[in-house]
């Protein structure tokens, strides 16, 4: 079993990572609306891999990033967000995130193409994927 700490604002997005999760893959999901929500659950918890929005209310899902390697937190990370640009990539060096992943509004494809680069980062690439149709790691 994998698990995953969510860090998104947005409670429908929680729900339906979660459902297609555990339809599709065997990854449990922590959510967290912020990123000291984040934080406050890792000071307790240990997740696999974490997932974040870039854009969070107060501290950043690029802050985030930054204060979880400050502090020795080097599990693998992942942006999942709606808005992606060159400068936002930049903000993140390559060797401190695992990917990115951009999503439109709550579509499926997104959340399946996050699954799949989820179980490439938590070193599932041996194993058979819930996915069908691409490899791990498979950017669209």
């Amino acid at each position: 079993m994998i698990t995953v700490l969510y860090v998104d604002t947005d409670p429908k997005m929680w729900t339906i990572i979660s459902q297609i999760f555990e339809k599709y893959g065997t990854v449990s999901v922590f959510p967290a609306g912020s990123g000291e929500e984040a934080l406050a659950w890792l000071s307790q918890y240990q997740a696999d891999v974490i997932v974040s929005d870039v854009y969070l209310p107060g501290m950043s899902g690029i802050e985030l990033l930054h204060t979880m390697r400050s502090k020795g937190i080097s599990m693998p990370f992942i942006f999942f967000s709606e808005r992606d640009s060159p400068r936002l990539k930049n903000e993140a060096s390559p060797e401190e995130i695992f990917g990115f992943v951009t999503r439109k509004g709550r579509e499926r494809k997104p959340v399946l193409d996050l699954l799949r680069r989820i179980y490439f980062a938590a070193g599932s690439h041996e194993t058979e994927y819930p996915c069908r149709g691409m490899k791990p790691g498979h950017d669209t």
